[in-house]
């Protein structure tokens, strides 16, 4: 792998060197599966890929069952292990599912939406699949994530109600960073819950810049500057606000200068004007510290929730 500015991200070499192998679209037309060709350091240790043995010869890589659900991240599936890498140590060649996303007609920014809001949601704390942008060939710009399983296939959905339930830390995080970016297509297909492994937060095209009209970004960020996310999946299933205190304060706590350097990597390359830049940043800065206010405007969803702790020390214009 090289690392190619503006990218700020893994950018693969043309073939036999590695490159994106693109098998059909499993999720819609705008996700592909692909086949991603990395160089991979010291498997035993690395927390973001679990528990993993290598085969001695360049076999295959397994689990060693020992991951625990309260891990977090769980397993990333390897697709094929190569040869260790001529001149280094502990360095191996491996393919790892993932999958890509491309901007379409009617999601325009996608790619954005998607690496803006996973980066700020790792930030956080959220276990969502490590991504980074990517160029396809043409120079087509893209954004790729590891698949969340245990074999790197698709996950199943989830079952909310089981979520909810069992993860109510996690939950209540999706929850408040649904809120923070304005994601309104959450649903049992972007989530993921396999107890033996842990929890994946992943897909958010329709965050931030969604839907806009003509094409207008701004005219969409300002639309949605203070609109809070009703019905959220997993609002009716929650059964404590105890958790929402700790991921507002972590929400609160990026800073600007993190938020403008995410957002400016999109304008580095090439995915969104400098107009644009500054409004998606305003935007993400004006709504980090509301999103207790836009929690308690939605607070007669959470049918299961007795008590609430969220607290106050928010800037709230329209409460």
């Amino acid at each position: 792998m090289r690392r190619t500015s503006p990218w700020r991200g893994f950018v693969l070499p043309r073939p036999p060197y590695g490159d994106l192998t693109t098998l059909p679209a499993s999720t819609g037309e705008h996700v592909s599966r692909t086949c991603l060709h990395v160089r991979f350091t010291g498997a035993t240790t690395l927390a973001t890929l679990g528990d993993l043995t290598v085969e001695p010869g360049g076999g295959g890589m397994a689990s060693t069952g020992s991951r625990r659900s309260a891990d977090g991240l769980g397993f990333y599936g390897i697709a094929n292990h190569g040869a260790q890498v001529e001149g280094s140590l502990g360095v191996s060649a491996v393919r790892v599912a993932a999958y890509a996303r491309r901007n379409t007609a009617d999601r325009p920014f996608g790619v954005l939406n998607d690496y803006v809001a996973s980066t700020l949601g790792t930030a956080i704390g959220l276990p969502v699949p490590p991504g980074t942008l990517i160029r396809f060939y043409q120079d087509e710009p893209g954004y790729l994530s590891l698949g969340f399983s245990d074999k790197g296939d698709r996950p199943p959905p989830v079952i909310l109600q089981d979520f909810a339930r069992e993860r109510p830390w996690e939950a209540s995080g999706v929850i408040a960073f649904d809120q923070w970016v304005l994601n309104t297509d959450r649903h049992d297909e972007n989530l993921a819950y396999i107890p033996t492994l842990g929890v994946a937060v992943f897909d958010h095209d329709l965050s931030l810049v969604n839907r806009p009209p003509d094409g207008n970004a701004c005219a969409s960020l300002e639309a949605g500057l203070d609109q809070a996310v009703k019905g959220h999946v997993l609002a009716p299933h929650l059964q404590t606000s105890e958790h929402f205190p700790e991921w507002c304060e972590r929400i609160g706590s990026i800073g600007r200068r993190e938020i403008r350097r995410v957002v400016g990597t999109c304008r580095d390359a090439g995915l969104i004007d400098v107009a644009t830049r500054d409004k998606l940043a305003s935007f993400l800065e004006h709504r980090q510290t509301r999103v207790r206010s836009y929690v308690d405007r939605t607070i007669s969803e959470y049918v299961k929730v007795t008590s609430w702790t969220l607290g106050s020390g928010e800037v709230d214009d329209e409460s």
